[in-house]
């Protein structure tokens, strides 16, 4: 699989703390848009994917990510 070359970004840091949360909330949608995505492309069934899903979301609630 060819890789694209890497994105450089440069994120200045928000001035308040409704800035901070929205940021945060951002980066925590993406972060769960990637995860889910690269579940649903594995080749396994989907009972297996539904329990990779829960055991992901059982341990960011323990880790209190939620």
């Amino acid at each position: 699989m060819r890789k694209s070359a890497p994105i450089r970004l440069t994120v200045f840091p928000p001035d308040t703390d409704a800035a901070k949360e929205a940021l945060a909330k951002g980066i925590a949608q993406v972060h769960a848009d990637a995860v889910i995505r690269e579940i649903l492309a594995l080749s396994c069934p989907t009972e297996q994917k539904l329990a990779l899903l829960d055991a992901v979301m059982d341990d960011a609630k323990k880790q209190g990510i939620s």
